[in-house]
């Protein structure tokens, strides 16, 4: 019954509020005193009985429920006693480990200290090494290319001196040889041999387009290959021939220095003081002076396009001794052309067509000459023409239908209609 009248009481209390983690008993008392109003002693006599009666209620509560679980509270403390014997076996296992790591670090990281120091010995050394290798090479070299260049014309081998020296300037390029002495002190002698070389080359070259040997062309440009320049050295001379052929140009339609030349050659007044055109006594010389430029011209036309297709011919006859690609292919791969004549021809035509163009507006007496004895023009360009088939060894009818043929002629078309429509007005008169 007591134990009932308890359960019974207790539904009566109210623990919420002290259950609160905000529950404050200074508060709470607070809170029971202003309740009583007047601080009657009666009421909170009453109060602190009722908190008596829920302490008793608890502590009975908490009675029973011991009681209720001796044994599985027991066996808990027993689990409890036994969990803190392995607590501590496993803490003083780690304790244990934590000592062998620390062991088993101090072996280790002198070792790997003392690797780490090795490692960076054998780079040095390698590095040294792979310097020292590099030096031997230049030194081996350098001696190589004094053999090489010789002392007398007889003894020297300038192809395989072009090799040596493109070796030798691939190692001096190393920034980690610059300062060097014995780099240093052999830079001068490299300079001088390279011009040497370069000179060799360039004048067996220029002399094989002259004399059209093929034979010193080839020993030329081989120089130049051997030294990574054959490419840059055929852009020059095509551009060379072309600027040659240019200039020729210009000045066989050039009427100022036609005229200093009919001054030169005659007593009497040859040339009227406007736009350098001739008097009417003195125009059959200038025609016949203008046809001999133009006659000498496409003699120095001719030359020049020969000299490209002997170019042309060498570089194609030439291989890579490794590679097996011709020198042309490789020309033609660094110049972004399909071929070197073709590309001569397109120049050549375009600026024989621009300078009579330009000549002829600037001189009305010299565009009269190219319409009025087109025949004359006509046959001086087929003459030219049926030369380079010649050399070639082609039919002039085959050669009629190439592309050079074609765009040639088509640079004086310009005349051809003048001269047609002047013949058309004549005949209708």
């Amino acid at each position: 019954m007591a134990h009932f009248g308890l359960q019974e009481a207790d539904s009566y209390i109210d623990y919420d509020k002290f259950l609160s983690d905000s529950f404050d008993a200074n508060g709470y008392a607070d809170a029971i005193i202003s309740t009583s109003g007047t601080g009657d002693k009666a009421e909170v006599a009453a109060a602190l009985s009722n908190l008596s009666f829920s302490i008793a209620s608890l502590d009975k509560q908490i009675q029973n429920e011991v009681a209720a679980n001796y044994h599985t509270l027991l066996g808990q403390v027993r689990g409890i006693r036994e969990l803190e014997v392995v607590l501590s076996t496993v803490q003083t296992n780690i304790i244990e480990l934590k000592r062998s790591l620390a062991r088993l670090a101090t072996k280790i990281r002198d070792p790997y200290n003392q690797l780490q120091s090795y490692n960076i010995q054998l780079e040095n050394l390698q590095y040294t090494s792979d310097l020292l290798r590099r030096l031997h090479r230049f030194i081996v070299l350098a001696r190589r290319l004094e053999s090489q260049l010789g002392t007398t014309s007889s003894d020297r081998d300038m192809s395989a001196a072009a090799l040596t020296l493109y070796e030798l300037e691939t190692i001096m390029q190393d920034p980690d040889l610059d300062g060097i002495n014995i780099i240093t002190t052999s830079q001068s002698f490299i300079q001088s041999s390279r011009t040497s070389v370069e000179e060799e080359a360039g004048r067996l070259v220029n002399d094989g387009l002259t004399t059209r040997n093929q034979t010193r062309m080839a020993a030329g440009l081989q120089i130049l290959y051997n030294m990574k320049q054959m490419e840059q050295k055929v852009d020059e001379l095509l551009q060379n021939i072309s600027d040659e052929l240019a200039r020729e140009i210009r000045r066989a339609v050039d009427m100022s220095s036609l005229q200093k030349e009919m001054r030169g050659s005659s007593s009497g007044p040859a040339v009227r003081r406007v736009n350098h055109e001739p008097t009417f006594a003195s125009q059959s010389q200038w025609s016949q002076a203008i046809w001999n430029r133009m006659e000498s011209l496409t003699k120095t036309m001719k030359d020049g396009c020969i000299n490209v297709y002997s170019l042309e011919k060498v570089l194609e006859l030439k291989r890579d001794s490794i590679t097996q690609t011709t020198y042309l292919e490789t020309a033609l791969k660094t110049l972004d052309a399909t071929s070197l004549v073709s590309r001569f021809w397109r120049q050549l035509s375009a600026t024989f067509e621009r300078e009579l163009r330009e000549a002829t507006k600037a001189s009305t007496f010299l565009r009269s000459t190219f319409v009025s004895e087109y025949p004359k023009l006509e046959r001086l360009v087929q003459d030219f023409l049926s030369q380079i088939a010649l050399h070639n060894g082609v039919s002039m009818n085959d050669f009629s239908q190439s592309p050079e043929y074609i765009i040639m002629l088509r640079s004086i078309s310009v005349f051809e209609s003048g001269y047609r429509a002047k013949s058309k007005r004549e005949n209708t008169y």
